[in-house]
């Protein structure tokens, strides 16, 4: 039993499936050869059946030629040949004639027939065969003596009589009754020939219904031994994976195969469990191989690597969100620093730059701003220093382009060294000096406006995530830098505004005097006007004469000088608001001036009247 428990489902498969052939080859076999005997037999009787036929035949024919048709003498022995050559075929088996069917001996019971058959045909054949060759009559020869007183001697006569010939009507009186027990022992050469297909019908059905059995009984093993050694363990299975248990002592087939995979799945979703709990919990630093599976191996367990992977990038988000919330700390720490310290650049550059030292875990900082002061001596100043928490002030001056720090400030981009000169700069303490390991400079700008310089030293590597806060901070130092400028320089403008206004309001009373005046020049120049157009009309209305032209060119010298000295204070009042500022104060002056330059306007069509006039 155990040779059967070992073997695969493939074995059994193809075990079944020899047996099965083996018995499928013998049923077709054991049918055809039953179906082959019954169809012989059938044969068989279609054979004796026409044989029969032929031997009603011939008897027929036998009284025709006892009724004289003389004609059928020789069909007739010709066919009692071929009834002879049929009965031995039919009894001994051989080829049908006209056919390709060869006919078997006959068995036992028909054979008895047969040979009780047989003596009664050769007797009927030689009966027929009498009635063929004998004649009916024969003719007897007798002799006759002479009379006595015949005078002389004389041979006696011979005389013939004719009488029935005794072997033709014996046989034709036996034709009958020979002819009446053929015919019925061929009945029963038939009938038994009848009974032996009803046996073999028979037994095909036998065989048939064997088979039919033997199948069944195939099938119920079949189904009993797949039911037994795969249904029942696939359910066991089916149950155990549904409760997570593991499957123990199946077969060792494909199905123990199967359950010992799916119990290696099922160790491996318990531990993906507990390491996914784990994972839920925080427990990012867990170790898949120490913690739950030591066999781990990178590439046999999709599963735990992918879990391994999704912990590293986890790990990877925890760590990016980790030092987004402390950048985004920070920023809002170094926003409420830029919003209370918005007023003063240096109280605001020492507050940024410890902050920041304090906060980057650097050890010593530096804020650097522009300063322009000299449009020919632009430099870097240092505003604030801050090392080892103890604010530090050195006045220090670094030109544009100027070391690594001026050349930051020219490139605009942040400069981070890793390898610091020895010289380049010095982070001193109670216990001594030492060079620091990592130096960042980066450039508070905005867009491509640069405004400063951040420098910091530390003993440690600048991580790239506080390089990158360190970037986006002095951004924002830089609005406020910028916004803390253009504060400064808006109080400057105000100053000078304010300045300029008492100017301005010093010269308000001087432009209203000359408004007065330039009001009073204007009444004197329209009552002129008024008069000088009268004349000019009252020189039209008289003659042309030396007189009046020599007044009209009065009146043009007189028009020219005033019109110069209008446009002259035309000029001067357009350059004097060209150069001062405007405001509401000056709406009036800009009034007078407009005022001036109509008059010149009308002095200039009252010329070109005269001209006109002058011409005629």
């Amino acid at each position: 039993m155990k040779f059967w428990r070992d073997k695969s489902l493939k074995q059994w498969g193809v075990y079944i499936l020899m047996l099965m052939t083996i018995l499928f080859v013998a049923e077709y076999f054991a049918v055809h050869h039953t179906i082959q005997r019954l169809n012989e037999s059938e044969r068989k009787i279609d054979y004796a059946r026409s044989i029969q036929v032929k031997n009603q035949e011939i008897a027929l024919q036998a009284q025709q030629f006892i009724n004289g048709r003389k004609d059928l003498a020789a069909p007739l022995a010709a066919d009692l040949e071929q009834q002879d050559h049929e009965l031995q075929t039919l009894a001994k088996g051989g080829r049908m004639d006209g056919t390709d069917f060869f006919l078997t001996p006959l068995s036992r019971l028909p054979r008895i027939t047969y040979d009780n058959l047989y003596p009664y045909w050769t007797r009927y054949k030689t009966g027929v065969h009498t009635l063929l060759t004998e004649s009916e009559t024969i003719t007897l020869k007798a002799t006759v003596a002479a009379p006595v007183d015949s005078l002389a001697a004389a041979a006696p006569e011979a005389s013939s009589t004719a009488e029935g010939n005794p072997k033709y009507l014996q046989a034709k009186a036996d034709f009958e009754a020979q002819w009446i027990s053929v015919s019925h022992w061929y009945d029963k050469l038939i009938k038994d020939l009848e009974d032996e297909i009803a046996s073999r019908q028979q037994a095909v059905l036998s065989w048939f219904a064997f088979f039919l059995l033997a199948d069944v009984l195939l099938l119920g093993g079949l189904f009993y031994a797949f039911n037994r050694f795969v249904l029942s363990p696939i359910k066991r299975l089916e149950d155990n994976t549904a409760n997570h248990a593991h499957t123990r002592d199946l077969p060792g087939n494909e199905i123990g195969q199967l359950s010992q995979r799916i119990n290696q799945t099922i160790e491996n979703l318990k531990d993906a469990t507990d390491f996914v709990t784990a994972i839920g919990e925080g427990k990012l630093d867990m170790d898949y191989r120490q913690t739950l599976d030591s066999a781990y191996t990178q590439g046999k367990n999709k599963l735990a690597d992918s879990l391994i992977e999704m912990q590293a990038k986890l790990r990877a988000m925890n760590d990016e969100e980790r030092k987004r919330q402390w950048a985004n700390e920070g920023l809002a720490k170094f926003v409420d620093i830029l919003r209370s310290s918005n007023d003063n650049l240096t109280t605001l550059g020492d507050r940024v730059i410890a902050a920041l030292v304090q906060y980057t875990r650097s050890n010593q900082g530096g804020l650097y701003l522009l300063n322009e002061d000299d449009a020919n001596d632009k430099h870097l100043q240092l505003t604030a220093l801050f090392a080892f928490d103890v604010k530090k002030f050195e006045q220090q001056k670094i030109k544009l382009g100027e070391g690594i720090l001026g050349q930051t400030f020219l490139e605009k981009e942040t400069t981070y060294l890793s390898e610091v000169p020895e010289e380049y700069i010095r982070i001193t303490s109670g216990l001594g000096d030492a060079p620091p390991k990592s130096i960042l400079m980066v450039p508070l700008k905005v867009d491509t406006q640069v405004y400063g310089i951040i420098e910091l030293a530390s003993f440690n590597s600048f991580l790239p995530h506080e390089i990158a806060f360190v970037e986006k901070l002095s951004e924002s130092i830089a609005s406020t830098l910028a916004s803390v400028t253009a504060a400064q320089k808006n109080r400057n403008l105000i100053e000078q505004f304010k300045e300029q206004t008492e100017v301005m309001r010093s010269q308000e009373e001087e432009m209203r005097q000359n408004m007065e005046e330039m009001q009073a020049t204007q009444e004197e120049v329209s009552r002129k006007e008024k008069n000088y157009l009268a004349r000019i009309a009252e020189l039209e209305a008289q003659p042309k004469s030396t007189a009046n032209r020599a007044e009209i060119e009065a009146l043009e010298a007189a028009w020219r000088k005033k019109e110069q000295e209008y446009r002259q204070e035309a000029e001067a009042l357009q350059s004097k608001l060209t150069h001062s500022p405007k405001a509401d104060d000056w709406e009036l002056a800009v009034a007078v001036e407009q005022a001036l330059q109509v008059n010149l306007k009308a002095l200039q069509i009252t010329q070109e009247e005269l001209d006109r006039k002058t011409a005629r």
